[in-house]
């Protein structure tokens, strides 16, 4: 049942979300000082990245570390391998639909870090990535409802 309630709060903010406003892009543009990755983060969709400052907006009020604020704003970027629309996440979400497309969508965060592995980031920016959101699923961010 809570999973439900999840993904349904989810679907009524996708359908709300909206351009980031200026000081939120500046506070982006600050936070992410490597270009490779602002690029990864500006290639994510218009509600993937809102929905990733949002992440990262709550992420901050219960940590300053630098690594996870970070993680918190790229944690999506598998997803931009991928052009989908909400019926498509929903669908792939519940099974519905099973292609090459929906299993992108469905492991984006492994996609990420193939992603941050082949723009040859810094390895501490791929392990911190690896050890806390695929492994341990961040503890932190799981609180955030990311």
């Amino acid at each position: 049942m809570k999973l439900i309630f999840i993904k349904v709060k989810r679907t009524i903010r996708y359908l709300f979300y909206r351009d980031l406003k200026i000081n939120e892009q500046i506070e982006i543009s600050e936070k992410i000082k490597d270009d490779k990755l602002l690029s990864q983060y500006w290639k994510m969709s218009k509600a993937d990245r809102q929905h990733s400052y949002e992440v990262f907006s709550r992420t901050k009020e219960k940590s300053d570390n630098r690594e996870l604020l970070l993680l918190s704003l790229l944690h999506d970027i598998g997803k931009s391998k991928i052009n989908a629309s909400l019926f498509f996440r929903v669908f792939s979400d519940l099974g519905l639909i099973e292609n090459s497309k929906s299993k992108i969508y469905l492991n984006h965060e492994l996609v990420g870090l193939e992603i941050l592995k082949a723009i040859n980031v810094n390895e501490n920016i791929v392990e911190y990535y690896e050890n806390n959101l695929l492994k341990q699923k961040n503890i932190i961010l799981g609180k955030t409802d990311y």
